[in-house]
């Protein structure tokens, strides 16, 4: 192995290591937030509990009542209030509802070094989102399961958010990798399913949206075989679409059989299915793109 190798590993071991243990590079969730999640994952918890830790934060309520009455929710009467949101989402739609209306801000830089567009990460994970909950929902799982894929939608490439002050200087290393996550690990020792999930767990997101997030470029099913399958379909089909990438820069659409196997699809019934969950995703794009800006 050539010193120049042995230099490059060396640095990007330490680079690695300052992401693991310099744990303010993680922009933390906004207190009222943090909070709201904490409330909302307790079994005693009701609407009213929720309205008065809201009630003095009259933009974050705007920015989720605006969301739940788009077209992506498709509700059939105005949401005026909290309470009315809990009501026809439940609990885990609400929690989908502040995650997204939370982070929305911290997708909206520049990931121009990931191909991005403006405001690209954010369309592709709304994107990405709203597939994986259509998905969950035509294979039948339930609505708490659902809510689950959407969540892990939303937050599949969050870390990025970590690795692109490391990445940019690196770009013109970028054609030589076999891929994102290779490339990432190559130049700064870590990638984004890594450093993802150690924003997840910063922010006290439960284990199994941390797993999912670290697993969703593995070529294997995975601990939770259908939940990674779903993420990583919709994934596919939002790289196939473009969404929130530049011409000629979103990664190639990869299909795996082995995520076929887990919901039970073969490649006929997917390219059908497929159709439908781009649909949603365009639903999506048009309802939320502007979230958070």
């Amino acid at each position: 192995m050539s010193h120049s190798t042995l230099s490059h590993l060396a640095l990007a071991e330490r680079t690695r290591r300052e992401i693991l243990h310099k744990s303010d590079l993680i922009p933390p969730l906004p207190d009222l937030v943090a909070r709201v999640l904490a409330v909302l994952g307790r079994p005693e918890t009701e609407p009213t509990d929720l309205e008065r830790l809201l009630q003095n934060d009259q933009v974050l309520v705007a920015k989720m009542l605006a969301m739940v009455n788009s077209p992506f929710y498709g509700m059939n009467r105005a949401i005026r209030t909290v309470k009315e949101a809990v009501m026809v989402l439940g609990f885990r739609g609400v929690r989908s509802l502040v995650l997204a209306t939370s982070t929305a801000k911290f997708m909206q830089r520049d990931f121009s070094c990931y191909g991005h567009d403006q405001k690209g990460l954010w369309l592709h994970a709304a994107s990405v989102a709203a597939g994986a909950k259509a998905l969950a929902k035509a294979c039948k799982l339930g609505s708490n399961e659902a809510e689950h894929m959407f969540v892990g939608g939303l937050l599949h490439d969050i870390g990025k958010l970590l690795l692109v002050p490391y990445l940019a200087e690196h770009q013109k290393n970028l054609c030589a990798a076999a891929s994102m996550t290779d490339y990432e690990r190559q130049a700064i020792g870590i990638d984004h399913t890594e450093a993802g999930s150690l924003v997840c767990a910063k922010w006290n997101l439960a284990a199994e949206i941390q797993v999912l997030i670290r697993g969703h470029h593995d070529d294997a099913p995975g601990q939770d075989a259908r939940s990674m399958a779903i993420v990583r379909l919709a994934d596919a089909t939002a790289h196939a679409r473009g969404i929130g990438y530049l011409p000629g820069k979103a990664p190639a659409e990869k299909i795996r059989d082995c995520d076929l196997q887990a919901l039970g699809l073969s490649r006929e019934s997917w390219s059908q299915l497929r159709d439908s969950v781009a649909a949603t995703m365009d639903e999506a794009v048009a309802s939320l793109g502007s979230l958070g800006a």
